[in-house]
């Protein structure tokens, strides 16, 4: 006689019990980014700003992708993927980043998707379960749904490469898919180009075909060169990737860096950052303008000098570096978690040491290693070499949780196993490898005041963008009660108190930026615009005229000065100087909206009084 089956085995189909799992996850993925998104509309981040600043870049390249500038102009500065992207989302629905950011919690949902079945082609479908809700409720995955950058996409290549890889069998045109996707993956992160003959050593020596892995090799190759190939025929240069590639590797490997993004003395003689700015300095060698390739060659080899002659140096680099890629502490560039107070970020409770942790127990635990299990390797390796070779950062780091979460995945399913069978030795040590990493990944020592008072600094910056006086307020105090030495914060407040007609409040903390020890040559700039600032408080037009002449003569190519002085020129009722100055604000940075609308008042202006002076 039969059992008798409940109600809900009766209506299950059996073909959908394997899917029931991963779409939980996946649902679960897409419901927690969603809400963080939604959130995070309530924050500075909902918005473009000037102070987010590859944001921006890519903001600003978007539109004008939309104003008919398709193709561009001259070499790419930054990877092009995410602002052909997002020219499409605003196209479609609008300039409004919470699209773009329902559209990444849909490509989380489906890299959760693309894990999950991955890890069961390679593990189980037990460790394919943990990695999948590992990924769901990952903190820091769910913080950059939310940000324009291209850390989302780098994610669901990635995985897309890895699944397309391991469920391709022998059919040619899977190989040829999973080729273009890592060439899309290439055009996001260039440097990852040393897992393509790591990865075909490997499925040779596993006994892939070599048919199979010459087209995923010439795929991969002909999708990223689509960039050098449009890099020579618009802007006739043969630049690999990026403008910047010398640059960056320079940013990461001289003998003031530190293993995160630091400024360069060379360059950065004012205080913040400007791609607009940047563009400028970056290509001036020896007192001319070169070409992009050549600044490329000159910042490379640069950084190839700093290696040949300082070997213990950049060996200790590297070390501190590795130190950094393994630490718990998200080291922030553009977007600051530390602001964001949400409550689906708090929820997402998975932290990088703990899938560091178990993602390394579990590569422990997959020896003997076969055959599928070696591209999980090959990727982490990947992750991890490219932030050493340039500089280590939460964004660029990010993508490589999704891969040690597979590993975890194993870790965790193995630990069950060891229960269930009463194994507590390799029970206790696996969990003890876990432990050990978690706890290391936890010490190791990062300056975190620094960065908590740049996450409020850049708050402060952007409310007061915004005109909200008082919140702004708020942020710079509790920037400079984590770091009274921060410059940047005090010059913004400063301009605050200023602006609210507090000029003796202003005068004093004028006063406290004297007191600052070493300060360089961006303090020195700050405190003369500071100076500046105080003079148009009380109306000595021209003693503001005269220092921020001072200001721009040192720092001709900030564009943010050139405006100020045009508006003092205004004040000063100058519009001849003062249209000169907000000329070369305009043209400096194109895309200066306010000096873009001072400039055509003061044409108007002079327009009008032209007018008036005929006979």
């Amino acid at each position: 006689m039969p059992r008798p089956t409940t109600s809900s085995q009766q209506t299950l189909k059996p073909g959908l019990r394997p899917w029931l799992l991963p779409s939980a996850a996946a649902v679960l993925t897409f419901a927690v980014r969603l809400w963080f998104v939604l959130d995070l509309q309530t924050h500075p981040y909902a918005a473009a700003s000037p102070y987010i600043v590859d944001s921006y870049f890519y903001h600003r390249w978007a539109l004008d992708i939309l104003g008919g500038s398709f193709w561009g102009s001259e070499v790419f500065l930054l990877r092009p993927l995410l602002p052909y992207l997002l020219a499409l989302v605003y196209a479609v629905f609008g300039q409004r980043l919470v699209f773009f950011g329902i559209i990444q919690a849909l490509m989380a949902a489906g890299s959760c998707l693309l894990l999950h079945d991955s890890t069961r082609r390679v593990f189980s479908r037990r460790a394919a379960a943990f990695a999948a809700f590992g990924f769901a409720l990952t903190g820091i995955l769910v913080f950059y749904t939310g940000a324009l950058l291209h850390t989302e996409l780098n994610v669901l290549f990635g995985l897309l490469t890895l699944w397309l890889v391991v469920s391709a069998g022998n059919k040619a045109w899977r190989w040829i898919l999973a080729g273009a996707s890592f060439g899309v993956l290439l055009i996001l992160r260039p440097e990852l180009v040393i897992i393509l003959p790591v990865s075909g050593i490997v499925l040779w020596r596993t006994g892939q075909r070599l048919r199979n892995i010459l087209a995923l090799s010439a795929a991969a190759l002909v999708v990223a060169a689509v960039v050098p190939v449009r890099n020579l025929a618009v802007a006739g240069e043969p630049v690999l990737s990026t403008g910047y590639s010398g640059l960056n590797l320079y940013y990461g490997n001289n003998p003031n860096a530190d293993g995160t993004w630091q400024p360069l003395a060379e360059l950065e003689q004012a205080s913040g950052f400007s791609h607009s700015r940047l563009k400028q300095q970056a290509r001036t060698i020896d007192s001319r303008t070169v070409s992009w390739s050549e600044a490329s060659r000159y910042w490379t080899g640069k950084a190839l000098g700093f290696v040949a002659s300082r070997p213990f140096a950049f060996l200790e680099l590297t070390v501190r570096k590795l130190m950094l890629f393994w630490s718990n502490y998200e080291i922030p560039n553009n977007y600051y978690p530390e602001t964001v107070g949400s409550l689906p970020l708090r929820l997402a409770f998975v932290n990088f040491a703990l899938a560091a942790g178990f993602g390394l127990a579990g590569m422990v635990l997959a020896w003997p290693i076969r055959s599928k299990v070696w591209l999980v390797y090959v990727f982490i390796g990947g992750y991890m070499l490219s932030p050493l070779a340039f500089c280590v950062l939460s964004r660029l780091r990010a993508p490589v949780i999704p891969f040690l979460l597979a590993f975890g995945g194993f870790a965790g399913s193995r630990l069950l196993d060891y229960a269930r069978k009463r194994a507590w030795p390799r029970l206790a040590g696996s969990l003890a490898i876990a432990a050990a990493v978690y706890v290391v990944s936890s010490l190791v020592s990062v300056d975190r005041s620094t960065y908590s008072s740049q996450a409020w600094t850049q708050i402060g910056n952007i409310l007061l963008g915004r005109k909200e006086v008082r919140p702004a307020m708020a942020a710079l105090h509790r920037a400079l009660d984590t770091d009274p030495d921060n410059l940047s914060a005090r010059y913004s407040l400063i301009l605050v108190l200023a602006g609210m007609g507090r000029t003796r409040d202003a005068v004093a903390e004028y006063r406290r930026m004297g007191a600052t020890r070493n300060p360089g040559i961006p303090g020195h700039l700050l405190k003369s615009l500071a100076a500046a600032r105080i003079a148009v408080a009380r109306h000595d037009f021209p003693h503001a005229a005269r220092l921020y002449s001072s200001v721009v003569s040192r720092d001709p190519h900030n564009a943010e000065n050139h405006y100020l002085l045009g508006l003092v020129y205004v004040s000063m009722d100058s519009l001849a100087q003062a249209r000169l100055s907000l000329q070369q604000a305009v043209g400096l940075d194109p895309g200066h909206q306010s000096a873009i609308e001072a400039l055509q008042a003061v044409e108007r202006k002079l327009s009008r009084d032209a007018h008036t002076d005929r006979p």
